[in-house]
């Protein structure tokens, strides 16, 4: 009886010892032998990635942000979100602009170089020196402003014996005059002969014809003096000075050059193709790159009716009044006429254009779901004026086109829009 009492106080507290290694490993209240999830050796699932998000350290815009923490963007869709954010970002990006109406100018753009309305060389009527120069090159000079003096003692001295010289024959004239009426009287009444009525003809003819003798002389000499004062023939600038002060000029020399530059001329070269949408008196802008900013008004002038065999153009001579007196004869301008004026054109950026073998077309913006996609549209254009083109066909006013990441793309391609 008493080994049969031990057996069963051994066999209990085996029994014991076993329980209590079991609560070592096993939480309460859970079956023996249950493993807590995620413990080490099973991860479950999700590997362990199922733990919290951080809306505030994601890169993605404030906005999205606030929407994910208010509960209208649910965060089972966030990874979503990223991964497609992710996927746009290898995409190119460009930019959208809608196709619009505005005017547009038609341009015809040509180089010449600035000419003087006359050029007019001034030449000495008078063999004499050089007493004085008056006017300088760059000079402006009104018509008949003395640009210099020549010495004029000689003849100074020779067209005073001329002047005493028609003053007695003046007198002499006039007391054959008087005896010539005199004689008539007295031939008319038979006091005097013949023969004496005549004398005092001759003598009175003589007179008349030395008092104009004398007068020519004398009138020359006049001129000859006036000669001494080399004058402009017209209004303009000094442009060449050839004499010096003591230097002996001769007859039909060159001593200046004056040039009117009011107003300037710039003779250009158009081609025939052009010239049929010239006209006299259409405006015309003239600019320089010496006088950057500044824009000089034109017109055209003259056109010259007869075409350049050689290089197939026309000569087409355009007038331009510069008040400023800036615009110098000699510099390379550039011109610009305005043949044609479209008030109300369909007009996107010439960079948006692309070429394929001759055809234009651009990139159309279509957006599907979440993405946007351009497509190919080959289309006509007309004028261009700056960075602008005009469209004839192929676009709609308000359809948005690619006009900034052109290079590279292709038809059906996705893309991203820069902001």
């Amino acid at each position: 009886m008493k080994r049969f009492v031990s057996l069963t106080i051994s066999v209990l507290l085996i029994a014991s010892l076993a329980f209590i290694q079991c609560g070592k490993t096993d939480q309460p209240g859970k079956p023996a032998g249950a493993k807590e999830k995620g413990a080490k050796g099973d991860k479950g699932k999700n590997g362990g990635k199922d733990q919290e998000i951080d809306i505030d350290k994601l890169d993605i815009p404030d906005r999205m942000k606030q929407a994910i923490k208010s509960g209208r963007i649910p965060k089972d869709r966030v990874k979503q979100i990223l991964e497609m954010r992710k996927q746009r970002g290898s995409l190119p990006a460009v930019k959208i602009e809608p196709v619009k109406r505005q005017p547009i100018n038609a341009f015809l753009v040509l180089n010449g170089v600035v000419e003087p309305e006359r050029k007019v060389e001034v030449y000495s009527r008078l063999s004499a020196y050089v007493k004085q120069i008056v006017k300088e090159e760059g000079d402006f000079v009104n018509k008949n402003d003395v640009l210099a003096l020549l010495d004029d003692t000689e003849i100074k001295i020779s067209h005073r014996q001329a002047e005493i010289q028609l003053e007695q024959a003046k007198l002499t004239l006039n007391d054959e005059e008087i005896n010539y009426q005199r004689s008539k009287q007295l031939k008319e009444t038979d006091m005097i002969s013949e023969q004496d009525f005549q004398v005092a003809q001759s003598n009175y003819n003589k007179a008349k014809l030395d008092h104009q003798t004398r007068l020519e002389n004398f009138k020359d000499l006049e001129l000859q003096l006036s000669y001494t004062k080399i004058k402009s023939p017209v209004e303009g600038y000094v442009t060449e000075r050839l004499i010096e002060v003591g230097t002996r000029v001769n007859t039909n020399q060159q001593v200046f050059t004056v040039e009117d530059f009011s107003p300037l001329l710039v003779k250009v070269y158009v081609p025939t193709s052009d010239i049929v949408n010239l006209n006299t008196g259409m405006e015309s802008e003239v600019t320089t790159d010496v006088l950057a900013g500044m824009v000089f008004n034109g017109k055209i002038k003259i056109v010259n009716p007869r075409i350049d065999v050689q290089s197939g153009t026309v000569k087409v001579t355009i007038e331009v009044f510069d008040k400023t007196r800036k615009l110098k004869p000699g510099m390379f301008v550039e011109t610009k006429v305005l043949i044609r004026n479209k008030p109300d054109a369909l007009v996107i950026p010439r960079k948006s254009v692309s070429y394929k073998q001759n055809q234009a077309f651009v990139y159309i913006s279509q957006r599907q779901g979440m993405q946007v996609q351009v497509s190919e549209r080959p289309i006509k254009t007309g004028i261009a004026e700056g960075d602008f083109i005009e469209v004839l066909e192929g676009l709609e006013e308000g359809e948005r086109i690619v006009t900034v990441g052109v290079e590279g793309l292709k038809d059906k391609m996705k893309v991203r829009i820069a902001r």
